[in-house]
């Protein structure tokens, strides 16, 4: 697809960056000489490649230079801590690493190529024949694990394409103007690269890896940007304090969290001619599994629904049989079809527990996803999301597994015990808050100095906002960690 809208307008601006410009001809130019030194370096289907480099042209490039050679990409956020980024790359075997100078020697792979020395190659620049099929991993994207090791989640092409080709969630189309602001290492940046380059529309890729609020008024004002893919925590606060940047945006889609009514009615006051959507998906199934699309009857309640499933993808609402609940009826949250992912780099048992048959897909030996999430399903079919079945939580979009930030805590030989809990913060998002129990009673750990040891190995978004000592951690009759006495027992 990408290389269709190339070859049909080659000359059509592609990707936007601080004061450059690319165009489709040229990117596909780049792409394809990187991918011909990739087959060179042995890339077949399946092969995965490391892509660690600041957000730009050359990220783009690299990416798309992978899928084109047959290959998968894992992106390395520059901005994760080098333990987790090491850890990732260990886990997914890849031989390869596409980074640059400035970067170098953060990680380490049996090839390392760099950008730099990739532009004044003499590769052919033609487009390549591969025999990629619609099954073999395209992306492997990492999440919070529980053990207190990132997880991967290996999505097949098939999960890439289904997810944007052939659906009307969205403005895509060669008139669109979409934002890349979103971390590379969250699903919802393929929404806003794909989103756009597969359809011949224009992507503005915003400075930095992580998303700035004003920035993202200024380039919406500066380039004319149509389509917002925002989590629910950045949407709030554009709404709030830069309300300027959805002039002329056409549609948002806020997700990666629970969205929050009073905004959504808020922005929808503010900006009449604003389309709204509220998604759902897990990584497990690439981005978006469901969509719904903002009315006004939903601002009466206190919860937006989730919506329906995408076209090719299906959602069920089960029992603890994995029977279908009763319109109504609360019940776990099972995705499945295009958009699932063949499982977890390396991890066979979590993968087996995770994803399991679907009996309502026929003989074809089909799987679906167990989300964790709560859900139940209204009678005119669309869904309304709950709440959470274990402890994982969304801070800021990303999906964070508090025994991963606890793992990391107890590793200090300051801590003997740690219990991290999601609490709401003033403005109406979740915060991660530690409480910790000494190794000495007479040498409580000092919290500044946790918190650095968390950041040393885990990305900003799981870093503790406060870390609060206490004598023990209270527990329920049945030894469950007891919350409700928790947050109330901080010295």
């Amino acid at each position: 697809m990408f290389e269709a809208q190339a070859a049909r307008a080659p000359d059509a601006v592609a990707l936007l960056h601080e004061a450059d410009e690319l165009t489709y001809g040229a990117l596909n130019e780049r792409a394809n000489r990187l991918a011909h030194r990739l087959v060179g370096l042995g890339v077949t289907p399946g092969t995965l490649v490391g892509v660690h480099l600041e957000r730009g042209f050359d990220m783009v490039v690299a990416l798309l230079a992978v899928l084109k050679a047959g290959g998968g990409y894992t992106m390395l956020d520059p901005q994760f801590p080098v333990e987790r980024l090491a850890l990732s790359l260990e886990d997914t075997g890849a031989p390869l690493l596409v980074t640059s100078r400035p970067l170098s020697g953060r990680l380490t792979a049996a090839t390392t190529l760099y950008v730099e020395d990739e532009a004044a190659s003499d590769a052919p620049a033609g487009n390549l024949a591969t025999g990629v099929g619609p099954e073999d991993v395209a992306c492997v994207m990492f999440t919070s694990g529980s053990t207190g090791r990132p997880k991967g989640v290996m999505s097949p092409h098939r999960a890439l394409t289904g997810t944007y080709l052939g659906q009307d969630y969205a403005g895509f189309g060669p008139e669109e103007v979409f934002l890349q602001c979103s971390p590379v290492s969250w699903d919802a940046f393929g929404l806003e690269l794909f989103g756009a380059l597969l359809f011949g529309a224009r992507c503005v890729l915003q400075s930095g890896q992580n998303p700035d609020p004003l920035e993202i008024g200024e380039l919406v004002a500066r380039h004319g940007v149509t389509m917002l893919q925002l989590s629910a925590s950045l949407f709030n606060f554009l709404v709030d304090e830069v309300p300027e940047a959805f002039e002329g945006v056409r549609y948002a889609i806020t997700g990666g969290e629970p969205a929050s009514v009073p905004h959504v009615a808020k922005a929808r006051r503010d900006h009449p001619a604003l389309r709204l959507g509220n998604g759902y998906g897990p990584a497990e199934s690439m981005g978006f599994t469901t969509h719904h699309a903002v009315v006004a009857g939903d601002l009466s309640g206190t919860a937006l629904p989730i919506g329906v499933p995408l076209a090719g993808k299906r959602a069920y609402v089960l029992d603890d049989d994995l029977k279908p609940a009763a319109n109504g009826a609360l019940g776990e949250l099972y995705v499945a079809g295009a958009g699932l992912a063949h499982g977890y780099v390396s991890r066979p048992a979590l993968t087996a527990e995770r994803f399991v048959a679907d009996p309502f897909a026929g003989p074809g030996g089909e799987r679906m996803y167990r989300t964790g999430d709560l859900a139940r399903r209204r009678a005119d079919g669309v869904l309304e999301y709950v709440g959470r079945a274990d402890d994982q939580v969304k801070i800021r979009g990303f999906r964070v597994e508090p025994g991963e930030v606890e793992a990391r805590l107890v590793g200090h030989p300051a801590v003997r015990q740690a219990a991290v809990l999601a609490q709401d913060s003033r403005l109406g998002d979740k915060q991660l808050v530690a409480y910790v129990v000494a190794e000495r009673a007479d040498a409580p750990p000092d919290a500044v100095e946790l918190r650095r040891h968390v950041a040393e190995a885990l990305p900003a978004y799981m870093v503790p906002v406060e870390c609060v000592p206490v004598d023990e951690l209270p527990r329920t009759p049945n030894g469950k960690l007891d919350r409700r006495a928790l947050t109330g027992s901080g010295s």
